[in-house]
């Protein structure tokens, strides 16, 4: 048995060694990478790139392709600025890890243990879940990215709004992205470094690793003389310009600025284990553990590559029998990725200026064919070719009239009566408008007109440059015949999240309901109606109180009971001298 156990171990040296024997050197495997790239920028049209590529612990390939500026035709260097996006997913991670390191931090104890105030909707989640499933996307809650992406709110404040949002599965049973999750483990590695995420990780990562050009803000990419701007395609698909939208509040899951340069001195310390430059950044354990499977994904589309996981802040997978590591970063503007064969030594880095430019998925694989001498596989191309139709799958929609519309139906209220203020908990407002016949839509500063789609369901139109291309809500209608709330797919793997209708801002103002205030003749019977030193209008009934709220003009719910409404009435001088109260049926009280 020991013979053949050491005869199994020779021939896999021996078989290693020829392999490596047999591999070209990797500056001259990257001759032609340049006419490459340059080709797919041009057949995808992106402006530009900037690509790093690393090999044997040498920087090899270090070179921008395009323009950061189109217009001014302002060409890419190694060191222009990126949104990197959902790359920093990376050093949160790793920014926990330096707490790991010094002791402060398990991976594997309950999140409350350390923030006793974390609540999530889901009662066990919020009991069980550790640092390790804030970060390996396996936590029960689906995106719901819309709750924040321009939200005002502030990391705190959405930190506090987590328990409003419903999950879709339990805890651990299936791989959901969620950068709500990743946004709590940074405010995480704040509240125990005893300072804000972003000096935490400027302090234990960025400064060690010398990345000078890597930073957290808008601000800052703004003022940069070197930053490359952003672009989408539009409803053409012609390159348009794009407006960077911030994330700061989110910076844990997104808010990274970097550049090829600097990132280049990242992928150094991962490959090498946590250390740099003679310095250790974080344990080796920690850097293992990063690129370990801890929650299964599923097949890929490419018969290169095996099944894939997440690990913590990578997906991990195989492409043709070699472990890799990697992560993307989209973001309006801006597509990126970082990709790593850890023990081939192999890491790149792809940056684009491109809202979901695609080469960042094919580009790398053509270089790590390259290097380790395997046949091309042309994944840029294909790649490429599956985004292509794509396209022309949408267009052959619509040429063909494909659509669920449902022809010939009408609104059930005046567009006037849709317009208002509607709000949920932990999604904030939605303001619709009714401006000369038409309807709009107001979310977290992004606004969209509205047109009618069938029945009380209406829709933004296709635009690929807005935020709110295609959104589409379902206005509702209570027994009392107003609308009371629309129906809003902001996460498409739970129901549909509804926003109640908010009363008017005057119907809670002092002056407009003391109006009401008084004692009316209810067949014998007293209603008083009182205004609370809150501003809120009570009725008082055979010694039972009840609050009252406002829905708009002088109608007001009567709060807990079900489709009863009270109307107050004006005489002729407009002086308010009855109520009517409905209740399937309707009856008259006289002001006394």
């Amino acid at each position: 048995m020991q013979l053949c156990r050491t005869a199994f171990l020779l021939s896999l040296t021996l078989a290693l060694t020829l392999t490596a024997q047999t591999r070209p050197d990797p500056r001259k495997a990257l001759a032609g990478i340049d006419a490459l790239i340059e080709r797919e920028l041009a057949a995808q049209k992106i402006p530009g790139a900037a690509v790093a590529v690393i090999a044997g612990g040498e920087v090899v390939l270090l070179k921008g392709y395009g323009y950061r500026d189109l217009e001014s035709r302002k060409p890419v260097t190694p060191d222009t600025v990126f949104p990197i996006a959902s790359i920093t997913k990376q050093f949160t991670v790793a920014s926990l890890g330096t707490l790991v390191r010094q002791g402060k931090l398990d991976w594997d104890k309950p999140v409350r243990d350390y923030m006793p105030d974390f609540r999530l909707h889901d009662d066990y989640a919020t009991l069980r879940a550790t640092p390790r499933d804030l970060v390996t996307h396996r936590i029960g809650l689906p995106r719901h990215d819309y709750a924040w992406f321009g939200s005002p709110l502030t990391r705190e404040q959405l930190y506090t709004q987590l328990r409003h949002y419903p999950f879709s599965r339990d805890i651990r049973t299936r791989f959901q992205y969620n950068n709500f999750m990743y946004m709590t483990a940074g405010y995480l590695a704040g509240r125990l470094s005893g300072r804000s995420y972003e000096e935490h990780v400027t302090r234990s990562l960025l400064e060690p690793l010398g990345m000078t050009r890597t930073h957290f803000t808008l601000g800052d990419l703004a003022k940069d003389t070197d930053a490359a701007f952003g672009y989408q395609l539009d409803n053409k698909l012609a390159l348009a310009r794009d407006q960077y939208e911030s994330a700061e509040q989110m910076s844990p899951t997104g808010g990274l600025n970097s550049t090829a340069r600097d990132l280049t001195r990242w992928l150094r310390m991962m490959l090498n284990g946590g250390e740099f430059e003679g310095k250790r950044i974080l344990q080796q354990t920690d850097v293992e553990a990063m690129m370990q499977p801890n929650m299964p994904i599923g097949p890929s589309l490419h018969p290169e590559f095996g099944y894939s996981s997440y690990g913590m802040g990578f997906f991990v997978t195989n492409y043709r029998g070699y472990e890799v590591a990697d992560h993307g970063g989209n973001m309006p503007g801006a597509a990126a990725s970082v990709t790593m064969i850890p023990r081939e030594g192999i890491g790149i880095v792809v940056l684009t200026n491109r809202s979901g430019a695609v080469l960042r998925d094919g580009l790398p694989y053509e270089i790590i064919d390259r290097l380790l001498g395997l046949p091309l596989s042309n994944l840029a191309a294909r790649e490429a070719e599956l985004e292509r139709k794509g396209y022309a799958s949408e267009a052959a929609a619509e040429a063909e009239g494909a659509t669920d519309r449902k022809p010939g139906t009408r609104p059930s209220h005046t567009l006037d009566e849709y317009a208002g203020r509607y709000s949920a908990p932990g999604y904030g407002p939605i303001d619709v408008k009714h401006e000369n016949g038409t309807l709009s839509f107001t979310y977290h500063g992004f606004t969209t007109k509205l047109d009618h789609w069938h029945y009380d369901v209406f829709q933004a139109p296709r635009d690929r440059t807005s935020r709110l291309d295609s959104a589409r809500v379902q206005f509702q209608t209570d027994l009392e015949g107003e609308v009371s709330g629309i129906a809003v797919p902001i996460e498409r793997n739970v129901a549909p999240i509804v926003f109640t209708r908010q009363a008017p801002a005057e119907m809670t103002e002092p002056a407009f309901l003391q109006r009401f205030t008084g004692t009316y003749d209810f067949g014998g019977i007293d209603i008083q109606i009182v205004l609370r030193e809150d501003n809120v209008l009570q009725w008082i009934v055979l010694g039972r109180t009840r609050e009252l709220v406002p829905v708009r003009g002088t109608l007001f719910r009567i709060k807990d009971l079900t489709g009863v409404s009270v109307e107050f009435l004006p005489d002729q001088t407009g002086r308010i001298d009855r109520l009517a109260y409905h209740a399937g049926s309707s009856s008259i009280a006289r002001r006394k």
